[in-house]
């Protein structure tokens, strides 16, 4: 069976079925410990409870900070 985090959930399907949330508890994000997991789209990855990858090392990059556009006014 394929399992997504939530990122690659929406790219793929439009919606995130969370495949992976709640393999850690909410406790466990607060300290920043991670499950370690292998998403189908964006490799070994780590994901928190709800399953959002934060890995800035995973094939998507999704742990990667996106710098903040300073022109961006919304």
């Amino acid at each position: 069976m394929a399992d997504f985090c939530r990122q690659c959930s929406i790219d793929t399907f439009g919606e995130d079925y969370r495949d992976m949330a709640g393999i850690s508890k909410p406790e466990d994000t607060a300290q920043e410990l991670y499950a370690q997991v292998i998403c189908e789209g964006c490799g070994v990855t780590s994901v928190d409870h709800e399953g959002v990858c934060v890995s800035p090392a995973c094939m998507e990059k999704h742990g990667v900070k996106q710098p903040v556009n300073p022109l961006f006014i919304g």
